[in-house]
This record gives C-alpha cells, sequence and structure tokens, in this order.
C-alpha cells in the first residue's frame, strides 16, 4: 500500500519502514507494519475488506496497534474484542534544513547522560509514570537526551521514544514559559534530521496547547487522526 501521499498521517509508518520495521503484511490496499524497537503494529487500510484481511494477519500477542483509518475498527471489535483507547494527531517538520533553535538568553543546551537519570525520572514521572524508570529512561538516553540549562542546573529536556517519535518533552515548573520547550523541540527536529529520521510527534487529539508548541517549533499538522488499542 502507498503511504507516502500523507506523509502527516503515515509519519510513523514512513519511520518505522526506514528505520528497518518489519513488513508484516502488505497488498495494494493494506499495510501491517511493527517497529524494529518498539515492537508497536502500525495499520492502513482502504476498505473494509482490506483491514479485515489486517486483523487476520495480526500477531496473537502484541501490545500496542496503531490503526491510521477506521476500516480495522469492526474487526477488531468483534475478532479480538478490542476497541479504541486513544486517539492522537501527528506533527511533522516537512523541511530539510533544520529550524534555527529558538534558545533563550542564559541558557545552554547539553546531551544527557546517566548522571541526569534520577531528575529525568523525578519530572518525568507526573506526566507518564509507566514510563519514568530506569531501563526506559536508559534506552532514551542511550539513543540521544538533550536537556536545557542555567548554569548547572537542568531545567527541562527531551528524548525520542523507541528510536522513533520525539516526546520526553519535560520543562520544570520554576522554568516554563520563558520558550524552553520549542526550543528543545528544534534541537530534536535538527537531531532527528541529522540521524536520517523523520522528525515527527505523536499529540493526543484534544491536547490544543501541544499542538500549538508543536506549530512555534516548526512542525506542521493536518489533524487526522490515529487510533490506539492496547489488548
Amino acid at each position: 500500500m502507498e503511504i507516502t501521499q500523507d506523509v502527516c498521517l503515515y509519519a510513523d509508518m514512513l519511520q518505522c519502514k526506514r528505520a528497518g520495521g518489519t513488513v508484516l503484511y502488505e497488498t495494494e490496499d493494506a499495510l501491517l507494519l511493527q517497529g524494529r524497537v518498539s515492537k508497536i503494529l502500525y495499520s492502513a487500510a482502504s476498505s473494509l475488506e482490506a483491514g479485515k484481511r489486517i486483523i487476520e494477519h495480526l500477531p496473537v500477542h502484541f501490545d500496542i496497534l496503531v490503526a491510521h483509518d477506521k476500516y480495522t475498527e469492526p474487526w477488531l471489535n468483534t475478532m479480538r474484542n478490542l476497541t479504541c483507547e486513544l486517539e492522537c494527531v501527528h506533527c511533522v517538520y516537512t523541511k530539510t534544513a533544520p529550524p534555527e533553535i529558538q534558545l533563550p538568553d542564559g541558557f545552554t543546551i547539553q546531551r544527557l547522560d546517566t548522571a541526569h537519570m534520577q531528575t529525568i525520572i523525578s519530572l518525568y514521572r507526573h506526566s507518564m509514570e509507566s514510563l519514568a524508570n530506569e531501563s526506559y529512561i536508559g534506552e532514551c538516553l542511550k539513543d540521544g537526551m538533550y536537556g536545557a540549562f542555567h548554569g548547572d542546573e537542568l531545567c527541562g529536556f527531551i528524548g525520542v521514544h523507541d528510536q522513533e517519535s520525539i516526546g520526553l518533552l519535560e520543562v520544570h515548573p520554576n522554568w516554563r514559559r520563558k520558550g524552553l520547550a520549542v526550543a528543545l523541540e528544534q534541537v530534536m527536529i535538527a537531531k532527528q534530521l541529522e540521524r536520517g529520521r523523520l522528525p515527527y510527534g505523536e499529540i493526543v487529539s484534544d491536547n490544543t496547547a501541544s499542538l500549538q508548541l508543536q506549530r512555534k517549533a516548526g512542525m506542521v499538522t493536518n489533524e487526522k487522526l490515529t487510533y490506539w488499542y492496547f489488548p
């Protein structure tokens, strides 16, 4: 199935293929991929019949399926007893040149390492407790996390989920509303481009503040939905 015609909607699938993800099933009207690191499943279909065939080719066990249309929904309901639990939109950086980083005066950007582990976990726990652990954050640090510093103080940070989507963006409450979140987003966009990745992020559909932030950083979105299933 051709997915390059809508870079925004299919950003995760395009990056999955670019990064060596596995094609589990593909025809002219259906595509099922699995992330190389995350093991997340990604599906796209152009008809109900194609959606049914995708569900017939799902692994017995998986943790997350991200569908890019609703053609799989009735079959997920009846054949797997699954319902959509989360709707997201993609924000994508589509230019070839990196954005100009708008870092406020008095701050520096540094790559983070394990010395910053506990600070990261402590702050990120408030947003995503299930991922705020040494195992997950350790892998993100290996891939490359970056922080905004004021002197020696870590004020905020950003990373990449499973070598795929930009995320883990946090700014300490004491340092918010200074432009650090936009600057960190721009730093990671540039790093993703350097590594030959498609810079994109997944935003919960009703998180308007995050969508505005992504646009300020130079991202674009068509606000088409992806549908998340958790067995």
